[in-house]
Formats: structure tokens, sequence, C-alpha cells
């Protein structure tokens, strides 16, 4: 009979390492979101190459929020990755401290993603631009709120103590999905914030 169910204790919570499905789970939905972002560069790209008076409204973007986005994300990653190497060891402090920066810098960049929206001079039906500016940075931002309660359910359940050393998996799922975020912001930032300055 199963020890925990002897002793009258919980019993163990969540998969072991990369053989789970979940693991697997999340690698395809990488690879299907990664397709999806595929179609809207490309589409992007396809209007920008066709005559216009003038691909973006009021010239090239200015930096102003969209290079700490960069920064946001890139740290979100580094704190993503100190909160795996934590768990693994056992840290259960340094796991929440580094979940709750992740969070943090999530949160920062959703903020800085409005900011920035509510600076442009157009709107979302201005132009082709302006449409597929708001439909690709949307998107994106879709998918950091969607992170950011990750991070935020995943730091509740830490600290009640449903992850450990050799069943963390949720841990590394959601580190996993930061960086796909954050590899992906840079793609979205090269094509809407620093091509117009090659072809705007």
């Amino acid at each position: 009979m199963n020890e925990a169910l002897v002793r009258g204790g919980p019993l163990p919570v969540g998969s072991i390492g990369t053989r789970a499905s979940g693991w697997w789970g999340a690698w395809f939905f990488l690879i299907s979101e990664s397709s999806l972002f595929a179609y809207l560069f490309f589409s992007y790209f396809y209007f920008s190459v066709q005559p216009s008076a003038g691909w973006t409204p009021g010239g090239p973007p200015p930096f102003t929020f969209s290079a700490p986005q960069v920064g946001a994300v890139l740290l979100g990653a580094a704190s993503a990755v100190f909160a795996e190497r934590s768990i693994r060891r056992n840290e259960t402090g340094m796991t929440l401290l580094g979940l709750g920066l992740t969070a943090l810098f999530g949160a920062g960049f959703i903020a800085l993603q409005f900011a920035d929206w509510l600076s442009k001079p157009f709107s979302f039906g201005s132009s082709t631009y302006s449409s597929e500016y708001y439909v690709i940075s949307g998107t994106h931002l879709a998918h950091v709120v969607a992170g950011e309660i990750m991070f935020i359910m995943l730091f509740v359940w830490t600290a009640m103590g449903y992850f450990g050393p050799i069943r963390h998996l949720p841990i590394s799922v959601g580190a996993l999905y930061w960086y796909f975020v954050t590899g992906l912001w840079i793609a979205v930032f090269f094509v809407l914030d620093c091509t117009p300055y090659f072809f705007g």
C-alpha cells in the first residue's frame, strides 16, 4: 500500500520531470503560438511593402516605452530561471522571490504596453499599419497577461507547499512559457519598433 495512505498524509501533487505530458503539451502549444506570430509578421511585412504614402503614421515609433519593455521581459526571464533553480535546491523562500519578481516585471510590462498604446497618434482603424500594430502587440500582450496569471498562481501554490525539489513541473513549464514570451517580444520589438527605421 502507498506509504502516504498508510500514514494518512497528503498524496504527492504534480508530475515529475520532462517526461510528463504537461511538458510536451507546453512545447506543442508554444510551437502553435509561434506559427500564429509567423503569420502575423508575414502580414505586417506584406502590407509594409505595398505602395503607399507612408507606412508608419507620424514617422518611425520612439523607443520610450518599448525599450523598457525589453528590459522588463529579460529581467522576468532571469528571475524565472532563478525561481526554477531555487526550487530544484528546495529553497522555497528564494523560489517565491523569483516567482514574485517575474510577476512584478510582468505587471510592469503590461503597464508599459498600455502607456505605449495611449501615446500613439493613431487608433486601431486609422490605417493598415495601425491595425497591424495593435493586433500584433495586443496578441503578445494577451500572452503576457496569461503569463502574469500563471506566475501569480505559481507563487500562491509554492507558498502553500505544493512544489519541491522533485515535483515542480508547473514551475518549469511557467519558466519555459516566460522564455517564449521574452523571445517573442524581442521579435515583436524588432518588427514593430526597429524595422520602420529601415523600411518606413
